[in-house]
């Protein structure tokens, strides 16, 4: 590249930090992690709840002897991290969110005993169990266990939704809210990610698809697929001792058989027959991956047992219903668990709801569709709004009865209403004032975390003015460890349809390290990735694959890794300018306009 080049390659900014995929790989991480950048004002005061309070109980900072080498460190994130001692060494199961979190934890259990480690297991991808890896293994090569779809599953968690899935993530685990408002999560105390974390996830090196039998360290183990909150689950069993390691398909609240922050459909069917496994082995020790362990054969089979009927009265019920021809609204407010279920303290709403599993149910069995003919072609969010509106006598007596709603004790009704205004009136402080009271009034009453979290985050954002987003630092060995196609296929998502509608544009880029190259051709709107060198391409670029990846990852300097590259069709300027049509758009509030 000319100095000249270069220099016009400034002066345009075309890689400025809001740039060229706004750093898409860690932005993407967002996924299910939050950060605590914190808001300028702090967090609303708002009331404790007491029942969300007494929970913490449950993750009480602690490292817990559960058997002769078997410890489970409960409370030092939303996660646990599990210890088994063997005769040479040891096996760590799951390895926290961060780096940060991984160390603190790695040196408290380094107190217990000097073995060397051997052995990581994952139970499953959610990076409250992996992105820690790298803080245990050090420089050391230990076996990564895992199931056979766990890497996929990170590829694909860390994809196409993972931006707004990371904005409403900041909101469920309530990473911008002061101590007396953010009680806990639920599951866990903590989500501990912050803007100064790292990541460090480390591949798998040993997988299997059912089952797999092995020995480290002296300590004889079975890996059992055992999908549930995620595909990819599995379970540990250490049959000599009859100790269970149930990673997420059971913990200390009713289950996150859907999540808000948004996921791909959890199988409530897998989940209870996963469930079954657990009754089957009949363990006297059950060591799940959030709070603390369960000891007696007869408790943890009664438990399981209790746990594994309210996913299938779920599942059966909205079964049930949805042939009946309800609706998502009627299923919510029908399926209500029987008593002795709804009295289990293994049950309680702190992270799933059954009526959100209920919804779950519809869309995950029957989409969209919810049956009734007005969702067909239903009016425009602004033309609703509209209506709403006109109904009530005007924008003004709309603002009236949400208030009066308020006073009345439904800041439900109120919260729909000054939804309606600010569509219409995005500037109305009055309507934003409406709304942060009822978003208040219901995270106070909620002592569901994700909930409560959800609520209170949504009032602090629309009183100080900002949109929740991440803030993350991968490692070197994380961005490395992401293959090329995945970005070329987060690229294809971003594609701003405006800016590319007259474009009709053939783009290669050869990898002379990997052996790889791709070909983006932007056609109208539409960014086809082909895995090879197409013919009649308008500009060609030689790159690093690993310094492409770092770019992507903001760990390198756009501008300069621009301009190490090789261009023997086109220039730095020319590339800096296509790839600018995969800007990422901004990130709004749900009820914001979004079109302008």
């Amino acid at each position: 590249m000319k100095s000249g080049e270069n220099s016009a390659a400034i002066r345009l900014g075309i890689m400025s930090k809001r740039a060229i995929l706004g750093g898409i790989l860690f932005t993407m991480l967002a996924l299910l992690l939050a950060s605590c950048q914190k808001a300028e004002k702090g967090p609303p005061n708002v009331a404790e709840n007491r029942k969300l309070a007494d929970h913490s109980k449950e993750f009480e900072k602690k490292i817990h002897k559960v058997a002769d080498g078997v410890y489970s460190a409960v409370g030092y994130g939303i996660a646990n991290v599990i210890m088994l001692v063997g005769k040479d060494g040891v096996i760590i199961v799951d390895t926290m969110t961060t780096i940060e979190e991984g160390n603190e934890v790695w040196n408290d259990l380094r107190k217990l005993t000097p073995l060397p480690l051997k052995a990581i297991i994952y139970t499953h991808f959610h990076p409250d169990h992996i992105f820690g890896a790298s803080a245990f293994a050090g420089k050391n090569a230990p076996g990564i266990y895992a199931h056979e779809s766990l890497d996929d599953s990170v590829s694909r968690a860390v994809s196409e939704t993972a931006p707004i899935n990371g904005s409403r993530s900041m909101r469920m685990y309530g990473n911008f809210l002061d101590k007396k408002s953010m009680i806990n999560i639920g599951i866990g105390p903590f989500l501990g990610l912050g803007p100064d974390s790292t990541l460090g996830y480390i591949k798998p090196t040993k997988t299997f698809h059912d089952r797999m039998k092995a020995n480290v360290a002296g300590i004889p183990f079975e890996l059992i697929h055992a999908p549930g909150e995620t595909d990819d689950q599995i379970y540990v069993w250490l049959p000599d001792r009859k100790i269970l390691l149930c990673g997420d398909n059971l913990y200390k609240s009713f289950p996150n058989l859907y999540t808000i922050r948004g996921t791909w459909f959890r199988s409530l069917k897998n989940w209870y027959r996963s469930v079954d496994i657990i009754r089957a082995l009949r363990p006297e020790y059950l060591v799940p991956s959030h709070g603390k362990p369960i000891i007696g054969a007869a408790a943890i089979y009664q438990i399981a047992t209790d746990y594994r009927d309210a996913i299938q009265y779920v599942h059966d019920q909205s079964l049930r219903g949805i042939n009946q021809g309800m609706t998502p609204d009627e299923l919510a407010d029908n399926i209500i668990l029987p008593a002795h279920l709804a009295q289990s303290p293994y049950l309680q709403e702190f992270y799933g709801k059954v009526s959100w599993s209920a919804r779950s149910m519809l869309s995950g069995t029957m989409g969209w569709f919810s049956g009734d003919s007005a969702d067909l072609q239903p009016l425009p969010v602004k033309e609703k709004a509209r209506m709403i509106a006109d109904i009530s006598g005007g924008e003004a007596k709309l603002l009236e009865h949400a208030k009066r709603y308020i006073e009345k004790g439904n800041p439900q009704a109120a919260l729909e209403l000054s939804g309606y205004a600010i569509r219409l009136n995005p500037e109305n402080s009055e309507a934003r004032t409406i709304r942060i009271k009822a978003l208040t009034l219901l995270g106070e009453r909620e002592s569901n975390a994700n909930a409560r979290h959800y609520y209170l985050t949504e009032a602090l954002e629309i009183r100080d003015q900002f949109v929740a987003k991440t803030l993350l630092k991968p490692t070197l060995q994380t961005i490395h460890g992401f293959s090329l196609p995945f970005f070329f296929d987060q690229m294809a998502a971003n594609l701003d349809p405006k800016a590319s509608a007259d474009v009709d544009k053939r783009v290669g880029i050869q990898f002379a390290d990997t052996g790889e190259a791709f070909t983006i051709h932007v056609r109208r709107g539409v960014a086809e990735i082909i895995p090879k060198l197409a013919d009649h391409l308008d500009m060609l670029v030689q790159a690093d694959s690993l310094k492409w990846k770092e770019m992507l990852g903001k760990l390198r300097s756009p501008v300069t890794t621009l301009a190490s590259f090789d261009y023997p069709k086109g220039n730095a300027v020319s590339f800096a300018l296509f790839l600018k049509l995969f800007e990422a758009p901004p990130i709004r509030l749900p009820f914001e306009n979004k079109n302008p």
